[in-house]
């Protein structure tokens, strides 16, 4: 990994805490007892204890231009970000913008509306999104367009699956894997899993999909054989549930409620990191049954692409990183004050980090950035920021 980044220390000592909570036996069975590190921010962290920490060099504000037909902003290099903004007559252009973020550079533009377009390749090579055709009926094209070449492909004809789930398309972390909701040839919901190098699909039955569950999203783990699928069911709170696949089948192993405003996602392929419906953030082994709690209080996370860093939101509007190490938190970090973060995103080198959401707004006094010299705050609710790390 690229490191241009040299961080200086701010840590925690370390307290130790044994035996998780026994509400979590409701949800996998019997749990085996850890040793688990948990940081606290509050103090300095020994330089012995290991590695670099975190010191700010740059903070960069985003232009918003129309956020109503602007998608996300999404990283293509390690000082690079792309957006994809839907114009009035249908098209779709696709700008570029490179450090310090200023000024767009035309990467496309494409005519025909593809729904849900913004689902970029997690290398920024790629777009995937579903387009309609005049004499499709209750079907649509599954679309994957190179943004090199301009060049679209049709993958796959699919039957509307908006009643049980959403259209949520996602790119595993290495984008090998692009999984999305459809039905089985026999009419059964299922996961359909787009293999990239082969060019090929394969479909998975999902196990009796209840008629009052909505399905909002799956995502594959790299190597394809495991997917976590988050979900909902009438009068209960949002969970995710982790499973194999195998012979055609999801077949689930272990599930689990939800943060309103959490995530889940994969710390390689057989782990996950969770929020819990309480604020806990957890790593769950899909090997052993076993638990680790990683901190408490937070909402939003993200993941670097090398699994090394982890940044989060936190209930009092703030965003803190922290390094990933087993299944400890170090040198815990408060890089940004002020913002609901309802998207955190790594550079591919894991060397600066893309903040996007809206003010808090109960305390507009609160927003400022920890980074020295950073530009006042301006007067739009929607915030995107980049924060660079010290070379």
């Amino acid at each position: 990994m690229k490191r241009k980044r040299n961080w200086s220390i701010t840590g925690a000592a370390c307290l130790l805490a044994v035996l998780l909570p026994l509400a979590l036996s409701a949800c996998a069975g019997t749990l085996k007892t850890e040793t688990i590190i948990i940081p606290d921010g509050a103090e300095e962290t020994p330089a012995a204890i290991g590695g670099d920490a975190f010191e700010i060099d740059a903070l960069y504000r985003l232009p918003n231009g129309d956020v109503k037909y602007a998608g996300l902003f999404q990283w293509i290099g390690n000082d690079e970000l792309i957006r994809v903004t839907w114009g009035f007559k249908g098209d779709i252009i696709v700008d570029k913008y490179k450090t310090p973020f200023e000024k767009a550079e035309r990467v496309r533009e494409m005519d025909g509306y593809l729904l849900d377009i913004g689902n970029l390749s997690t290398d920024g090579r790629y777009l995937i999104g579903y387009s309609y055709s005049e004499d499709a009926g209750q079907e649509s094209a599954l679309t994957l367009v190179s943004l090199e070449s301009g060049e679209e492909k049709e993958v796959s004809s699919l039957r509307s699956v908006l009643r049980m789930g959403s259209r949520s398309i996602t790119w595993s972390g290495d984008s090998a894997y692009f999984s999305f909701f459809t039905f089985t040839e026999q009419g059964e919901l299922g996961i359909g899993a787009y293999h990239m190098e082969s060019g090929s699909i394969k479909t998975y039955r999902m196990p009796e999909p209840s008629e009052i569950a909505f399905y909002y999203s799956v995502k594959l783990s790299e190597d394809g054989k495991s997917a976590i699928v988050i979900k909902e069911e009438k009068g209960k709170p949002q969970f995710f549930v982790l499973g194999k696949l195998e012979e055609g089948e999801f077949i689930p192993q272990y599930e689990h409620t939800m943060h309103q405003n959490g995530s889940v996602d994969w710390i390689d392929q057989d782990r996950v990191a969770f929020t819990g419906s309480d604020g806990t953030l957890f790593a769950y082994d899909l090997r052993n049954d076993g638990y680790a709690v990683l901190l408490d209080q937070v909402g939003n996370f993200a993941l670097s692409q090398d699994r090394s860093f982890i940044a989060y939101s936190t209930p009092d509007a703030t965003v803190e990183v922290a390094k990933l190490q087993g299944n400890n938190l170090l040198h815990k970090t408060t890089v940004y004050r002020g913002i609901v973060a309802d998207g955190l995103t790594w550079s591919p080198d894991g060397g600066s980090l893309l903040i996007q959401g809206r003010k808090p707004y109960d305390d507009a006094a609160a927003l400022q950035p920890v980074a020295k010299e950073a530009e006042a705050v301006d007067d739009y609710s929607f915030q995107q920021i980049v924060i660079d790390f010290r070379s």
